[in-house]
């Protein structure tokens, strides 16, 4: 499915992380998967990683014109990701860092949950530098993914890029994703100082993104109306929030609380990326009216997760 060339014409920005991911088919959750052993899965395989990457892919491969500002080692895995990027329609601006380009292995359960594990040390050392605006010109809106892994960027980065953009006339975007600092004990303190650096470049921020459950943790608030209400007092223009089989919402504080429901799906093949797929059909599709944008995007969204379409293709 390509989108309408109105919609596909109007270039993006999008600062993340890019990794290579190495994926399951679903598993049938159990503890002993937690124990010695081991268990055998229908597929392994690779594709490119990161919420950066799978949502400006996802994006060119639905017809938009896209830009990536990302960091890589200076290694050969990451030139193959960049030629990657090239091939799926995305014009990569990747900063080699003297580490090596990073990996995540993608665990799915068959109950629709899942988990990550990362190692990321070329993203922990992107900088707001390394986004150059002079190569993102014509660029309508700039959408910061993945905020969590490169730490020096909370404390001031991110605001500069947020603030740039906004300055260049760019409309913005911030995905609240799992910080995995929220499943480590002992880091109560370093997750409440970081909470706070993004809750102070919200007013810098036209549209937050994220699942029910990352917005609930990260606000503290149980509940999703809530939530997202917190969100937009403390500045932020509206939240677009993905709410799995109860479909997704966007709230703002002029028009209040839209709702759709979830697009039905035959069977989940792979649900990594869904809620990057969402997302970049939601920053293409502007022009339409709030409900109607959200339910287009749960139709694109459905199509990945049954594998009716290849989003995020693999390598």
């Amino acid at each position: 499915m390509t989108l309408p060339t109105s919609a596909a014409s109007r270039a993006i920005a999008v600062v993340g992380n890019v990794n290579l991911d190495l994926k399951t088919s679903p598993i049938p959750a159990s503890d002993r998967l937690l124990a010695d052993g081991e268990t055998s899965v229908e597929e392994i395989y690779e594709s490119l990683g990161g919420g950066g990457a799978n949502l400006a892919v996802a994006a060119a491969r639905l017809g938009g014109a896209v830009h990536l500002c990302a960091a890589v080692g200076n290694d050969e895995l990451g030139a193959k990701i960049a030629q990657a990027l090239r091939r799926f329609g995305v014009t990569p601006h990747l900063r080699p860092k003297p580490v090596a380009t990073g990996r995540s292995i993608n665990l799915n359960w068959d109950n629709s949950q899942r988990h990550f594990l990362s190692s990321l040390p070329h993203t922990r050392l992107l900088q707001a530098d390394d986004v150059d605006f002079a190569e993102l010109s014509g660029c309508r809106h700039l959408f910061r993914a993945d905020i969590w892994f490169a730490e020096g960027m909370l404390e001031a980065g991110n605001g500069q890029v947020l603030r740039r953009a906004r300055d260049l006339g760019m409309t913005t975007s911030l995905d609240i994703n799992w910080d995995p600092l929220w499943s480590a004990a002992g880091s109560a303190q370093r997750v409440s100082v970081r909470q706070r650096q993004v809750l102070e470049i919200l007013p810098l921020v036209d549209y937050v993104h994220g699942n029910e459950r990352e917005l609930a943790i990260f606000t503290g608030q149980a509940d999703v109306r809530a939530a997202c209400r917190m969100l937009t007092d403390r500045g932020a223009g509206a939240v677009v929030c993905h709410r799995g089989a109860a479909g997704s919402a966007i709230f703002s504080a002029g028009t209040g609380w839209c709702q759709v429901p979830a697009t039905p799906v035959q069977r989940i093949v792979c649900q990594t990326g869904t809620g990057d797929v969402f997302s970049a059909a939601f920053l293409l599709l502007d022009d339409l009216p709030p409900a109607e944008r959200l339910m287009e995007c749960g139709r694109i969204a459905a199509r990945h997760l049954e594998g009716a379409a290849d989003y995020i293709p693999r390598l």
